[in-house]
């Protein structure tokens, strides 16, 4: 079973980095003009359409309440692994990303997130206020966001969450624009932090009710944070107890 994981993860890394050369200059050419950004986001939808089948993942995504509508939202979800950025591209509304400033040094690839998504450094106060600010603009362009509010996998305990950071619900409260948490519940059984073997192969998101924030203010930010934290949190105690066991298929 070890070498059929090993297999398995190296096949979906070619894939991936085969799929990543041919959409490359697709990327490069509409990240020269923000407006058209919003192409590159709805290409992130179909790559990952294709990707997972062809990688030989199921995946699943259920919506509790009503899907997202127009106007930008920001999505909050859990971070556990690494195979979390990819999974949301499962995602039908897509949105810019919030990552590491880190994967801007990746060739490549760190060229391209730096051209059409928001990369952070969060060991910089300076840099931290420069990407809020960036929130901003994003979401007064349209754009709606990924943010993973734990800051990066920073969990000792998983899979419970890390304390959420300010950020995405900072942005939200003042630019009046609804969060929607989704969660995660087996990315960290599937590709688990430090451990570059796929464990096994079946990804699902859980995407929750939006919530609304038009009227919310500063004083109620702790508040709207810890309702988002314990949704989650929530979901991934639920499912990581009461999912088939039949559900958890083995890489093949």
């Amino acid at each position: 079973m070890t070498l059929i994981r090993r297999i398995h993860s190296l096949y979906a890394f070619l894939v991936f980095v085969v799929m990543f050369i041919i959409l490359f200059p697709f990327y490069l050419v509409v990240s020269l003009n923000s407006s058209w950004h919003f192409l590159a986001y709805k290409m992130d939808y179909w790559w990952a359409r294709v990707y997972f089948p062809v990688s030989l993942f199921r995946t699943k995504v259920v919506f509790k309440g009503d899907k997202p509508g127009k106007g930008p939202v920001i999505y909050c979800l859990n971070h556990f692994s690494y195979l979390d950025i990819p999974s949301t591209g499962l995602l039908p509304k897509q949105a810019c990303f919030v990552g590491k400033a880190s994967i801007k040094k990746v060739p490549l690839f760190g060229y391209m997130f730096g051209s059409l998504h928001i990369a952070v450094d969060r060991s910089s106060v300076k840099d931290r206020g420069r990407a809020y600010q960036r929130y901003a603009e994003a979401i007064q362009e349209g754009k709606s966001l990924f943010i993973y509010p734990e800051g990066g996998i920073r969990s000792t305990n998983v899979p419970v969450q890390a304390p959420y950071k300010d950020g995405a619900f900072r942005v939200a409260i003042e630019e009046q624009v609804p969060i929607v948490p989704v969660t995660l519940p087996f990315n960290w059984k599937v590709l688990p932090d430090g451990i570059w073997t796929l464990q096994n192969n079946f990804i699902k998101l859980v995407v929750h009710e939006p919530i609304d924030t038009k009227g919310m203010t500063m004083d109620e930010m702790p508040e709207l944070k810890e309702k988002v934290y314990r949704i989650i949190q929530n979901q991934i105690e639920v499912e990581n107890k009461l999912i088939p066991r039949e559900e958890l298929v083995q890489a093949t």
